[in-house]
């Protein structure tokens, strides 16, 4: 996998992340976790939740927020780039965009 220039000092500043932190997701009829959507940065889970509501009103129908820790938010971002560089390769992007 390519360097995601991460440095130290952005790990040190995970640490104001901590409880900051949530996610915005799909949820199945039983409202349980079904994908990931986004992650929204609040101070609180209604604040994030209200910012949810603000891009879409009726995401509570489909969708909910949750507090994530910055340990889950950097494993869902690898698993995600992950598929991101995978895509590409197999689409011949990379080719395209001479990377």
């Amino acid at each position: 996998m390519d360097n995601l220039g991460i440095t130290e000092e952005e790990f040190i500043d995970n640490e104001k992340l901590e409880g900051r932190l949530f996610e915005l997701y799909e949820k199945t009829p039983n409202r349980e976790y079904k994908s990931h959507i986004q992650f929204i940065k609040a101070n609180s889970l209604v604040e994030a939740e209200d910012f949810a509501l603000e891009a879409d009103p009726d995401y509570w129908r489909k969708k909910s927020v949750r507090a994530v820790t910055v340990e889950y938010a950097w494993d869902k971002f690898t698993d995600l780039y992950y598929s991101y560089s995978m895509a590409k390769s197999i689409l011949g992007l990379e080719d395209i965009y001479g990377e």
